[in-house]
């Protein structure tokens, strides 16, 4: 099951230095990941990255590598950047890489359904 899922950073921190980070992880191979556009969300300001994973398994790979991204700012920031996670109308706020925190977001985005790409407020019925 293909999966989009947006990555948003918070004010202050840079997509540019995450996206190249996933990019050369190994971690997150399999992952694809491109710029998105988004001048305001809840968290004020942020940079946005999509990306695309196959399965449950690149997801927890992608939660990993944004994770290790995260934890390597926190000399550089006190806090260390904020980094969210979100798929169709689920979003998840990431704190740590470590094993109970990447079943908190796979289980909670991989259930989720990416939103219609028919254009906002759009819904597909089964």
């Amino acid at each position: 099951m293909r999966m989009q899922v947006m990555i948003h950073v918070d004010e202050g921190a840079s997509s540019t230095s995450l996206m190249s980070w996933l990019r050369n992880d190994p971690v997150a191979r399999s992952a694809t990941f491109s710029p998105a556009h988004d001048s305001q969300d809840e968290m004020g300001v942020s940079d946005v990255i999509q990306a695309i994973v196959e399965n449950a398994i690149a997801l927890g790979e992608l939660t990993v590598a944004v994770a290790a991204w995260r934890d390597a700012r926190r000399g550089r920031a006190d806090p260390p950047p904020q980094v969210r996670l979100e798929r169709g109308e689920v979003s998840v706020i990431i704190t740590s890489g470590d094993s109970t925190e990447v079943a908190r977001v796979v289980r909670a985005l991989g259930q989720q359904r990416d939103r219609p790409s028919g254009g906002e407020g759009s819904r597909t019925s089964s």
